[in-house]
């Protein structure tokens, strides 16, 4: 069984998004986050056994938008590529004046979320078949852009953003493709130079963080 939502938040300050993720006894759950890390205690992928909370919490003095995507996976039986996600993104204004306190708390307490059990899963994936057409699309696809987002693979295949990040997953974990996260958005590439030069072509230099700046380096220097 998956689980996939978008997700678009506007937190209040002081305010926060859970997401309670259920796990049966003896068994394991797979989270697939491409959510803000500067907000959410998880991004990227994650294995968990025991039940875990995703929460986003905004600590700032003023609203913040929480835009991205979720999964879960309960890979019993094993894993199948999950339904595309509903196209119209779930919205919802998260008020934070009556639980300030209480969320406050949370924000006080991220670390012991971050410190959540959870360990990552690419020993325990198997290969997949490399001929899969759905990927063998979406990696023509990103090699043609030479970088791309999530959104943007999505709408080329006219796939939906679940199945597509999906595939991403497969496809990162084989080492076929790349994924590098520039301000906001995650970038998916095979060639790291070329994915350096559309990047850059598509962003204001002037708006890198000096992280973001020597990451597109070391990919532009790349061979």
């Amino acid at each position: 069984m998956d689980v996939n939502i978008t997700v678009f938040l506007v937190l209040a300050p002081l305010a926060a998004w859970m997401y309670p993720v259920y796990v049966p006894p003896n068994s394991t759950a797979y989270i697939h986050a491409d959510l803000p890390p500067a907000l959410c205690n998880v991004t990227g992928t994650l294995q968990i056994d025991k039940p875990t909370t995703v929460a986003c919490v905004n600590t700032a003095l003023q609203p913040a938008p929480l835009r991205g995507s979720l999964s879960v996976e309960y890979p019993t039986p094993p894993p199948q590529p999950p339904p595309p996600a509903p196209e119209a993104p779930i919205v919802a204004v998260a008020a934070g004046a009556a639980a300030a306190a209480g969320l406050s708390h949370l924000a006080s307490n991220r670390r012991e979320l971050l410190a959540a059990p959870v360990v990552a899963i690419a020993a325990r994936v198997k290969r997949a078949v490399a001929e899969d057409p759905a990927r063998r699309e979406i990696l023509n696809v990103v090699e043609k852009m030479g970088a791309a987002t999530l959104s943007q693979i999505a709408k080329a295949t006219g796939r939906g953003w679940g199945a597509v990040q999906w595939h991403l997953y497969v496809l990162e974990r084989e080492g076929r493709v790349r994924s590098v996260r520039i301000g906001p958005f995650t970038y998916y590439y095979v060639n790291p130079r070329a994915a350096a030069e559309v990047i850059l072509s598509s962003v204001d230099p002037e708006t890198l963080s000096p992280e973001d700046r020597e990451k597109l380096d070391l990919m532009a220097s790349s061979l």
